[in-house]
């Protein structure tokens, strides 16, 4: 599952993400019975998630989540060798 700018869920979002990650089940919408689930997440922001921490605007225990590994990429603006 590949979640782009996760920065931007809603925290009520991300305490549904978070139970998913945990406990590997969902409930799918308009059923009252949670299903088995396994996935891998991808995540993606160009914002500081630590700040958003301190902000109360992303989740403390979300973020060690999906942190496991981390792989920063500079903007290409600091990386002008590499536009060919």
């Amino acid at each position: 599952l590949f979640l782009d700018e996760v920065a931007d869920i809603p925290l009520a979002i991300q305490i549904k993400l978070l139970r998913a990650l945990e406990e590997g089940e969902v409930l799918p919408v308009g059923s009252n019975q949670r299903v088995k689930t396994s996935f891998r997440v991808i995540a993606a922001t160009h914002r500081n998630l630590e700040t958003l921490i301190k902000q109360g605007k992303f989740r403390h225990d979300l973020y060690f989540r999906l942190c496991t590994f981390q792989i920063e990429i500079p903007p290409l603006r600091k990386r002008v060798a590499d536009i060919r």
